[in-house]
């Protein structure tokens, strides 16, 4: 099976059978030689050697196709012969016209350590490269100026390389190996050893910049993916698919809590905006990831313009989405009911109008709050659970039941607190609550909310039902107790603390 090997043309990776490489090297080799001596022929060469690279590139599935022999002898009958490019070159200059050399700076990564900056300067200025990086390295000892100055002129100038470059390169070093220098004249010798040192750490220092940089691609892809498959698990998927007793009680599950809300529709563009705005990013350090571990070269700007653009346009859609349905969210209001209690040495609270009698489809929990939505989709009702708060006070026993809500005015939160359906029955010294509150049907949840308020006095024992306990707030508690142990037994409040009697 006949091998190939990878080379690089003005800067684009090529697969070539070796006898091609051979026939190519050659063909280079003998260009170099004609046009070196000519003025500007090293911007000359690199023009040839940028239109070679084209025309390899014209061919179908160039990226994965071997070029071959035939295809060289081609890509030459094209070009013509170093002869008949020198031939032509000369006569240009007939009738005492020359061309001008076209003198640039540019990275020389043919004959590189690093980046090929020093080399650049080299073949710019025609000062031998050695001195140039001892220039960088003193500069780097001073304040790692020279360091900071290489990295901006490594990501500022132009790379210049290709598979004729370096055959120069090596064509020279190996004429001056056999054409050594005299021995009153070690400076050669003197700047080889320089190189070779150079030489060596660059690529000691290469080597390790790409084991960092896959450890880094290694921990953006672990992120990106953990990242992602959170997302998608408590965003997207639905809660049937994965835990279903865990799914059903989080808010996190964004489809199903968009629906108390705003509309389905809305809800839809909610949820394909939010899941682009986050998950383009993740793709994104994924993708990063894979190419700084593989440190494999591809063509994707457009690509990755066409995703900022993606996500810019999301953001923006999501942000006025969010403006618009979040207008009806920027007052609050409330309303407070009183209701007196009955003169009793003894008061039972219960619970009636259970949560588990409800014919309810979807439910979400609120994170760290004893507090739940419950939606109906059939008649568009939604319900959410109270909260029960137990104070001290010096006066008669009592309860306020106060009602919460957003809205977009002061006065329209202030109608929507209203609104708020919650029964609470007192008969004798019996207190019977409702478990859950109503948000009138066909209403969207404005953020409203119940609470229950129970004024305790000095010396007035309480039973608590024990199903209480799953609507009562520990952070009102400085009475003594909390709420999981407070269901089930009886309770005298005494000196501002509830005391158990048992």
């Amino acid at each position: 099976m006949e091998k190939s090997i990878k080379i690089n043309i003005a800067g684009i990776i090529f697969q070539i059978s070796d006898d091609a490489y051979e026939m190519l090297r050659d063909y280079l080799q003998s260009v170099t030689n004609k046009l070196s001596g000519i003025p500007g022929g090293s911007e000359i060469i690199d023009d040839i050697e940028a239109r070679i690279a084209e025309l390899f590139q014209s061919r179908p599935s160039w990226q994965t196709a071997v070029i071959s022999k035939e295809e060289v002898e081609e890509m030459i009958s094209t070009m013509g012969t170093a002869e008949e490019i020198a031939g032509e070159l000369e006569s240009e200059t007939e009738g005492g016209y020359q061309r001008e050399p076209q003198r640039r700076l540019y990275r020389n990564t043919g004959n590189s350590v690093f980046g090929g900056v020093c080399s650049g300067i080299a073949d710019y200025t025609g000062i031998d490269a050695v001195w140039i990086r001892i220039l960088f390295v003193l500069f780097t000892l001073a304040y790692f100026v020279g360091a900071l100055v290489y990295i901006i002129l490594w990501i500022a100038l132009p790379s210049s390389t290709g598979l004729s470059r370096t055959g120069q390169n090596k064509a020279a070093a190996g004429q001056a190996s056999q054409t050594a220098a005299p021995a009153g004249e070690p400076a050669a010798g003197v700047g080889n050893a320089f190189n070779e040192i150079f030489s060596a750490f660059g690529k000691f220092f290469i080597i390790l910049f790409r084991v960092i940089l896959a450890i880094i691609g290694v921990a953006f892809i672990i992120s990106g993916f953990s990242a992602l498959f959170s997302f998608l698990f408590f965003t997207i998927f639905s809660s049937s698919v994965f835990m279903p007793g865990f799914m059903e009680s989080s808010i996190l599950y964004l489809p199903e809590f968009l629906l108390f809300i705003t509309e389905p529709p809305m809800a839809v563009w909610m949820t394909i905006l939010v899941s682009l705005v986050v998950g383009l990013p993740l793709l994104a350090l994924i993708y990063w990831g894979i190419r700084m571990v593989f440190q494999f070269r591809v063509r994707d700007l457009a690509l990755n313009l066409s995703m900022l653009l993606i996500w810019i346009l999301s953001c923006t859609a999501l942000a006025i989405i969010l403006f618009t349905e979040g207008i009806g969210f920027s007052s609050s209001g409330r309303t407070t009911e009183h209701i007196r209690l009955p003169a009793s040495d003894t008061l039972y609270v219960s619970l009636d109008n259970r949560v588990t009698e409800l014919d309810y489809d979807k439910k979400v929990k609120i994170p760290f709050e004893k507090f739940s939505l419950y939606f109906e989709e059939e008649e568009k009702v939604i319900y959410g659970t109270p909260e029960i708060n137990i104070y001290h006070t010096d006066e008669e026993a009592h309860i306020k039941v106060v009602r919460y809500s957003n809205g977009g005015t002061h006065s329209d939160a202030k109608a929507k607190a209203e609104s708020l359906i919650y029964n609470i029955n007192i008969e004798d010294n019996i207190i019977v609550a409702d478990e859950y509150f109503t948000v009138p049907p066909g209403n969207k949840w404005s953020g409203g909310f119940v609470k229950i308020r129970l004024y305790i006095p000095d010396n007035l024992t309480i039973f608590f039902d024990e199903d209480l306990e799953d609507i009562m707030r520990d952070n009102y508690f400085g009475c003594g107790i909390q709420s999981w142990e407070a269901g089930g037994r009886y309770w005298k409040m005494k000196d501002g603390q509830l005391k158990d009697t048992d």
